[in-house]
């Protein structure tokens, strides 16, 4: 009998990486980085996808570098949109599926309560529109066969996040300044690995096509970076003289501009395929001892 066979895109990411760990029994994984499939070059889009015929694709990789976007947009478009539909109109033709993994930043970034899937989309920058160009072709192309998984604030156990930069300035004892007036959730790449290898289940079919996978709760930068000094040094990280305080967006000017309000609804259609959510405090402090063993020294 022929193993169910899945290709996960952005094999050295922070949730492709993640994917790896939580491979399922019976199912044969196929990881792909920039050199077996450059999501610049469709033809080699097309010819990976022939060459391994998946029943279903974990879209991990993307341009993920938000102000570069910005004066970059032509590029980020064709990885993260163009890519994104040369691969949903290849599986189109396959008859396989695709998880395609999207952003709170496809939101306007001015509301007052959790994001639902369906509410009506407006990207503050480049990056945010060109993931949303992504989430587009998926439908256009692959209809009910395509899923997109949307999620925000993401750290792991590998690559470079928030979590490990604000971890090195603490090490080196740094008074740190970090923005009070953005509000999202911050979300452990291993839960999203999870959540996207239970859609690539044959039985998953009929989950929605557009998903919301976050970590419970709402915080700012601050409360997460104060949480995560707090964490760091329960758990034995020389983290002692640096400090950290509250300040607003406009101390802190970037490129692209970041919403102030990202909180995602978590969709409700989760406990279909028995994936829960847990508050994002208690994931960071799990989550700290599985990124240490990663690195001698974490903030590196």
């Amino acid at each position: 009998m022929t193993l169910p066979r899945v290709l996960i895109t952005g094999q050295s990411g922070q949730v492709g990486h993640a994917c790896s760990l939580f491979v399922p029994e019976g199912v044969e994984a196929v990881f792909v980085g920039r050199t077996e499939c450059d999501l610049a070059d469709a033809d080699a889009i097309v010819k990976i996808l022939r060459e391994v015929q998946p029943s279903m694709v974990l879209h991990n990789a993307a341009w993920t570098a938000v102000d570069a976007a910005e004066e970059q947009e032509a590029t980020a478009l064709a990885i993260n949109g163009t890519a994104t539909a040369v691969m949903a109109e290849e599986l189109a033709r396959q008859g396989g599926r695709m998880a395609f993994v999207s952003t709170d930043y496809v939101f306007s970034g001015e509301g007052a309560k959790p994001w639902l899937e369906q509410d009506p989309v407006a990207p503050l920058n480049a990056y945010g529109r060109t993931k949303l160009a992504g989430e587009q072709a998926l439908a256009a192309h692959l209809g009910d066969r395509g899923h997109v998984v949307r999620t925000s604030w993401v750290y792991g156990r590998r690559g470079n996040n928030f979590v490990r930069t604000m971890l090195k300035f603490m090490e080196q004892g740094r008074d740190l300044k970090v923005v009070a007036d953005q509000l999202g959730a911050p979300t452990f790449a291993d839960g999203i690995a999870r959540a996207l290898w239970a859609i690539a289940k044959p039985d998953a079919a009929d989950l929605p096509p557009i998903l919301h996978y976050t970590d419970g709760g709402i915080c700012s930068w601050y409360e997460f970076a104060v949480a995560i000094r707090e964490q760091g040094i329960a758990q034995g990280l020389a983290l002692e003289p640096s400090s950290v305080a509250p300040c607003p967006s406009t101390e802190y000017p970037t490129p692209a501009p970041r919403p102030s309000w990202s909180p995602l609804h978590f969709s409700d259609a989760w406990s279909e395929v028995d994936i829960s959510q847990r508050l994002w405090s208690e994931v960071l402090a799990s989550a700290l001892p599985l990124m240490m063993r990663e690195d001698d020294k974490i903030g590196q």
